[in-house]
């Protein structure tokens, strides 16, 4: 969101005198940085243009104070405009949520997430046992985990539950579960189907995917501290959500038939797990070009 200073020379942009603040009017503690540089004369001129919101979107904090989007703000108005906007963000549970439901840390979805989490060393040690059915038991717990996966996000939709730990882990625990069964399928060579025997299949796809995932992690990060329309690029598209979908079916597929095939049934699944997961490799990648497609011209 930029801030302008107009003076007798004409609008002057000042956002590169704000590098250490973030001066997005719907967050309490930046109404508190803009009234610390009025104070401090960094914003020195006469009156001041505040343009609002994030793609094209003006939160209901500053219409009702600024008459408006793009409003402008004589400077001796300045000092009693920070001061309203700096209570009404206070008070407002828009801004400030007072909901003791947000503050809680282990909510419903959040421990189906930590269970997710808690189901990796289950599936290692299932997957290094002697047991006959270990690979069936493998798949059985990674389904699981994927529905849960589905879930947690309902729960916390439907339910308005929500906490930033979840949101923070959510992702985590997905790429972990992910990360660690295409380890474990890269260990052995593939078993079943045209590709039995193959030993740098798995390896390769298992590269591509968990690298995929390390990128796209640095470039979210990156897009977040640049800015809200650089973060807003790189949020989840259609091409992640098919490739989150076809990993999770491939993978399944893969571990139902790293044991035993006993059964037809397992036949064609083995047949068909290794394109399944060059598909997910393929998406994988694509979506990957297509964020840094989205995020390139702020770069």
């Amino acid at each position: 969101m930029p801030l302008y200073v107009a003076n007798r020379f004409g609008q002057l942009q000042v956002r590169p005198l704000l590098k250490d603040f973030s001066i997005d009017l719907w967050r309490p503690d930046s109404v508190r940085n803009l009234r610390q540089l009025v104070r401090s004369n960094a914003l020195d001129a006469a009156p001041l243009k505040i343009r609002s919101g994030v793609l094209g979107r003006t939160p209901a904090l500053c219409e009702p104070l600024l008459g408006g989007k793009g409003s402008v703000v004589p400077r001796r108005r300045t000092a009693n405009l920070l001061a309203r906007a700096d209570k009404q963000s206070m008070d407002n549970s828009t801004f400030v949520s007072t909901n003791k439901q947000d503050k809680q840390i282990l909510t419903l979805p959040t421990i189906l997430t930590l269970l997710r989490v808690a189901s990796i060393p289950v599936l290692i040690g299932v997957w290094f046992s002697n047991l006959s059915s270990a690979s069936i038991i493998c798949s059985g717990v990674f389904v699981t985990a994927c529905l849960t996966d589905y879930l947690d996000g309902y729960l916390a939709r439907k339910l308005n539950s929500t906490s930033a730990f979840g949101a923070f882990l959510d992702p985590v625990a997905d790429k972990l579960m992910v990360a660690t069964v295409l380890i474990l399928l890269a260990s052995e060579p593939m078993n079943g189907g045209p590709w039995a025997g193959n030993i740098w299949l798995l390896p390769s796809l298992s590269s591509a995917i968990i690298g995929r995932e390390i990128t796209m992690s640095a470039l979210r990060e990156w897009a977040a501290s640049c800015s809200p329309e650089a973060h807003q690029a790189v949020a989840v598209s259609s091409w992640g959500k098919w490739k989150t979908a076809t990993q999770m079916i491939s993978l399944s597929l893969l571990l139902a038939t790293a044991g035993n095939i006993s059964n037809q049934v397992l036949e064609i699944a083995a047949a068909l797990a290794a394109p399944m997961l060059c598909v997910a490799a393929f998406l994988t990648l694509w979506s990957l070009a297509d964020y840094m497609r989205a995020v390139w011209p702020y770069m």
